[in-house]
């Protein structure tokens, strides 16, 4: 498969998944078509306070609170939410970053957390979702402290974790793109 040599990052993602190759028959990979790299992300959501998937049905584009590495953070960076609470806890989403993240009036009795928020586009739905046993099961993933647990609201995902959450959700992507806007 030929490719043009600009691209949107999540037509790269999902090219490089299916093994595809640029115009001049190489892997496809950010480097080779002239992309920057992008970071990934994990946010968190406890589903004790907040249905995602009730409010993705509603709307794919939404806000996310983003107190910590919000310096770090670009349009265009992948997000894999992780759903924490008491059950199922896992990967259930993968979204993209469609603003920067931008300061939001808060009242006093609005956790601190929502005055930093960043757009986010829900772009693929994982069926079935990436759960905390499995990816501690995984060697490579199993030792990324975030997937054990950890107090916040986001963190950066390491290049190599990545590329094993790639792997490892690429047969379990349903696009959202049909759905809402």
């Amino acid at each position: 498969m030929a490719l043009a040599a600009t691209m949107q990052y999540d037509e790269y993602k999902v090219l490089a998944q299916a093994g595809a190759n640029d115009a001049e028959g190489r892997a496809v990979t950010r480097e080779n078509l002239g992309c920057e790299a992008m970071a990934d992300w994990i946010f968190q959501g406890n589903s004790r306070y907040y249905d995602l998937d009730t409010s993705v049905a509603a709307s794919r584009e939404q806000w996310w609170g983003t107190p910590r590495y919000r310096d770090r953070m670009a349009v265009g960076d992948q997000v894999w939410l992780q759903v924490v609470g008491p059950k199922d806890p896992g990967i259930y989403y993968v979204a993209t970053i469609v603003s920067e993240t931008y300061e939001h009036p808060v009242q006093p009795s609005d956790p601190a957390h929502f005055r930093w928020r960043t757009d986010i586009r829900f772009d693929y739905l994982i069926r079935p979702p990436l759960l905390r046993s499995e990816l501690l099961e995984d060697v490579q993933l199993g030792s990324f402290r975030p997937f054990r647990g950890f107090q916040g609201s986001n963190v950066p995902v390491p290049p190599d974790v990545a590329a094993a959450l790639a792997a490892r959700a690429a047969t379990r992507l349903e696009s959202l793109a049909g759905d809402n806007g």
